[in-house]
């Protein structure tokens, strides 16, 4: 017994130690394609979700509680933002390309978090099978290589994305790591306090997280009843609802009504039950899955927005707060609907390229078939939470993005469970190899191709509008109204003034042709709704109409409604 328990150790020692220069290359290859991906995409769109988060981010930097307090958008990521703009001071060109280096740093702490789960998972896999070689020992460089081609391949896309969901990933990393380490026997209640804020951390980065804190503290308390202690795992409970208590009663007090966030019950409300709208998931149809606003009087379809202070775009930037229509209602035939849509999202994503993973994790768990099963149920405590959010995403609203962490969490679960039999190790090293040099050549040309290409879209003409728009009289705060869709009108982001009316952009083309008399109908309703001046960005090569005034760079249009 001994002797295996030194040779464990010696093993362990090479893993660690031997594959570490290995492994430094390859988190270093990653961070470089992760400031490249920043740095092409500095100048792209951000989208009406980065739109809305960079301004959550400016009402919680100018200490604008009642606007920043927000029912729909996590505050952790406009919490990073918020601080990126206190310490630079961004102007008109560099807010994007800021967004993005926050984005980098989040996507560099996602690398570290991953490395820190990666290694906790081969521990466990080592401690797991003990009598026998574990994957990450068998194959330890492939081990690696194995998990960062995971990793580039499937958060590559996202860097340049002014979203959470790298942040999300990189705590949900950081918990599962903590998962696998906790024993109950070797851990002390100061490991299930750091859990405990890991888990409130994740619940400020995204309202989901909570649910995920739910089912890992259940599952934490449910393993602790073996060992009849059940005060570590009390103390992560206590601590996570110390931490979460302050936001969620103040949330609660803002909108009405008891809520860790809204966002869950809106979205099922528009996904399954049917926006208001009837045509929001259509191409072509209503920009917001609501209506924005009230409908202004005129043959051409326009909206007046709901307003508020330092807000581009009201209705999206807190649509807890102004979609008051939306009621979830359970639906079983609209419920199958959508998980049949959503459960086709979820075969795409884990069996297109993923399905090249499966034929070296099949080929090695057939040896062992109970025993890699036996120990892939152990991960219980980690893997059930996990399946758990993804079902509630496949209920209501599945995207690659929302689940990145949870995804490799799985992948490295089912590969760490597998028991390589004494004398076999020749065969898994082979497999794992050829498994990881056809899951790279299916996927990392797709990743360069990605890295390569020309980005066609570009926020030059928004940034030209912004810069010259305060040259007639539209300083910080004012009201605009847009001919085209205000949730993407990063134009009036860049000036800081706010779109109290709009012409949607499926509408635009409605408007233009429209007889002078007709065009000058809708300019009174918006000036009516309090908006000074009107702005088209130009999205063709139209000359700006008389009375027009032309923007620089043939950014868009003009006109003065006072």
């Amino acid at each position: 017994m001994a002797s295996g328990s030194a040779l464990s150790e010696t093993t362990s020692s090479r893993f660690i130690f031997g594959s570490a220069g290995f492994e430094r290359i390859c988190q270093l290859k990653i961070l470089l394609i992760g400031a490249y991906c920043a740095l092409i995409g500095r100048n792209l769109p951000i989208g009406p979700d980065g739109l809305a988060y960079l301004d959550v981010a400016r009402a919680y930097l100018h200490h604008n509680w009642h606007i920043a307090i927000n029912g729909y958008w996590g505050p952790l990521y406009s919490w990073l933002l918020a601080i990126a703009m206190g310490i630079f001071h961004p102007g008109v060109n560099t807010e994007f390309a800021m967004a993005r280096a926050v984005n980098f740093l989040v996507f560099s702490a996602a690398l570290y978090t991953f490395s820190v789960f990666w290694r906790a998972l081969a521990d466990w896999s080592r401690r797991t099978n003990a009598d026998e070689t574990s994957i990450p020992d068998a194959a330890p460089h492939t081990w690696i290589a194995l998990g960062y081609l995971l990793f580039i391949v499937n958060f590559a896309w996202f860097v340049d994305v002014v979203s959470p969901d790298v942040l999300v990933a990189a705590i949900v990393f950081a918990i599962a790591a903590f998962l696998f380490k906790l024993n109950d026997h070797l851990h002390s209640a100061i490991d299930y306090a750091l859990l405990g804020v890991l888990l409130a951390v994740g619940y400020y980065a995204k309202a989901i997280l909570c649910y995920f804190a739910l089912f890992a503290l259940v599952a934490t308390l449910v393993r602790s009843f073996r060992s009849r202690s059940l005060r570590r795992p009390i103390t992560a409970i206590l601590v996570f609802s110390a931490l979460v208590a302050p936001f969620v009663i103040e949330l609660s007090l803002s909108l009405g009504h008891v809520t860790a966030g809204d966002s869950g019950k809106l979205n099922y409300a528009w996904f399954v039950n049917g926006p208001e709208t009837k045509t929001w998931i259509n191409s072509g149809g209503a920009p917001l899955p609501f209506y924005p606003g009230l409908a202004l009087p005129g043959p051409v379809r326009a909206f007046r927005l709901p307003s508020l202070e330092g807000v581009t775009y009201a209705p999206w930037y807190d649509a807890a707060r102004f979609d008051q229509r939306a009621h979830p209602v359970f639906d079983p035939r609209a419920q199958l609907r959508r998980l049949a849509i959503n459960i086709q999202s979820l075969k795409e994503e884990f069996l297109g390229a993923g399905a090249v993973l499966l034929v070296p994790l099949l080929i090695l768990a057939c040896y062992t078939p109970k025993a890699s099963l036996r120990n892939f149920a152990s991960t219980w405590f980690c893997i059930l939470p996990v399946i758990a959010v993804i079902g509630m995403y496949l209920l209501v609203h599945f995207v690659t993005r929302f689940v990145l962490g949870f995804s490799l969490v799985l992948w490295g679960a089912a590969f760490a469970s597998v028991r390589v039999p004494s004398g076999l190790e020749s065969l898994a090293r082979r497999a794992m190899l050829v498994g990881a040099l056809v899951f790279a050549a299916s996927t990392i040309p797709g990743v360069l191709h990605y890295l390569i290409s020309p980005r066609q879209e570009s926020v030059a003409r928004d940034v030209a509008i912004a810069e010259a728009i305060p040259h007639y009289g539209l300083t910080p705060g004012a009201a605009v109204a847009s001919i085209g869709g205000g949730q993407i009108a990063y134009w009036a982001q860049l000036a800081r003034v706010s779109v109290v009316a709009e012409v949607w952009s499926i509408d635009s083309g409605q408007f233009w042709s429209a007889p002078p008399a007709t065009q000058q109908a809708v300019l009174r309703s918006m000036a009516d709704a309090g908006a000074q001046a009107v702005i088209w960005r130009a999205d063709s090569d139209q000359a700006c109409p008389p009375q027009w005034i032309s923007l620089p760079e043939h950014s868009g249009c003009m006109i003065s409604l006072h």
